[in-house]
């Protein structure tokens, strides 16, 4: 079979993609290797306002829950609390099942039980047990993307995200505990009862932290892999990644459905011509570099800074916080460098102050960002 865009990965990026470049009239073919869209279900589902808004359609009968607190707990006990209409609580599963069906309404062709095995040449791949010709493909396949590896872009290190989900009393609130430098363990709403989860590096007691945020015990467990931070490049030839492939994630929470949503945006706005395809990527890149740069700078020398943390300096940077007021009308869910403006400079210097090589080398880090 023929198509013009071959995307594989039938998640949010994966079909938000296809829905977009189907509406614009061009050939998409989504293939996903799972039978079912949208499970197992491995996302927090935790989406600001901004989120929100950059999906290209929601439905309120994906919210299951509102976000009207947050407290965030250092490893010593320091806790801090933001209040405000701060975010929604979505169900994954539902919304990446119906913007994979929006993308077939635009006559976008879905393949599931559709792995993407391998390419034959440039134009070229095997999907299930299909041979797939394309001018452009395009990887929203995740963390450990077969697509990536194919084209010989450089593997990517990952991290790992499990949650269960608990009978317990409703709340409309989220609560975050910090348990090695920036990987956390946290508790939230979900529908009939709430979601308990932690974030960490293989090897660490994700379960462990897990039960530490609840009583109640769960049959099972589901999550996923999550990428550890933004690849150099995302496109190489006819080849482009978007979504958890390019690493396109918030790099304090890891959460991804923003940034790869606007990936796919991006990428869609840039194409009109096969025949510009170069140019086109190129496009493709710089934008998302250029709108997310200072996000990403930003957050990644937050991130590395408390990566470069004992837990009794963490507890110093919690305390710092709390006295200085420094997530008080500043503290967002999208942005969450927000804080860190200007206008409050001394007060960040005092956080620096806690280490002062941390800080260097988290300001290198944000330096290397700016300057991609």
């Amino acid at each position: 079979m023929r198509t013009e865009v071959l995307v594989v990965g039938g998640g949010i990026s994966g079909s938000t993609l296809a829905y977009l470049l189907s509406k614009k009239g061009f050939s998409v073919t989504v293939a996903e290797k799972r039978r079912e869209i949208g499970y197992p279900h491995h996302c927090s589902g935790i989406l600001g306002p901004e989120a929100l808004r950059e999906l290209v359609h929601l439905s309120q009968e994906w919210v299951v829950g509102e976000i009207r607190w947050a407290t965030f707990t250092s490893p010593g006990g320091i806790t801090l609390k933001v209040e405000g209409d701060l975010a929604r609580v979505v169900d994954r599963s539902e919304m990446d099942r119906e913007t994979w069906e929006l993308a077939l309404s635009q006559g976008a062709l879905g393949m599931t039980s559709s792995p993407f095995k391998r390419l034959l040449s440039r134009g070229e791949a095997v999907v299930g047990d299909d041979s797939v010709e394309f001018d452009l493909l395009v990887g929203a396949d995740g963390a450990l993307s077969t697509v990536a590896r194919e084209a010989g872009f450089p593997s990517m290190g990952f991290e790992m995200g499990l949650h269960k989900i608990v009978e317990a009393a409703k709340m409309d609130g989220y609560e975050v505990r910090v348990r090695r430098g920036s990987r956390f363990s946290w508790v939230q709403p979900w529908r009939g009862g709430r979601k308990v989860g932690a974030l960490g590096a293989p090897g660490d007691p994700l379960v462990r932290w897990i039960e530490g945020m609840s009583d109640e015990r769960a049959s099972y467990y589901e999550g996923g892999l999550i990428p550890v931070g933004p690849r150099r490049r995302f496109w190489r030839d006819n080849v482009a990644l978007v979504g958890d492939a390019a690493g396109q994630l918030k790099p304090i929470s890891r959460g991804g459905v923003m940034m790869g949503v606007r990936g796919s945006k991006y990428l869609a706005d840039c194409l009109e011509d096969m025949d510009q395809l170069p140019e086109t990527l190129k496009c493709y890149e710089s934008t998302w570099w250029r709108r997310n740069r200072r996000e990403i700078s930003l957050g990644w020398a937050v991130r590395k800074f408390l990566e470069s943390l004992s837990d009794r300096e963490v507890d110093r940077v919690f305390s710092i916080i709390a006295k200085e007021g420094l997530l008080e009308d500043g503290f967002q869910v999208d942005r969450q460098s927000a804080p860190l403006r200007l206008d409050r400079l001394p007060k960040i210097l005092k956080l620096a102050s806690v280490s002062i090589g941390s800080a260097a080398s988290a300001l290198a880090e944000a330096l290397k960002y700016m300057m991609r």
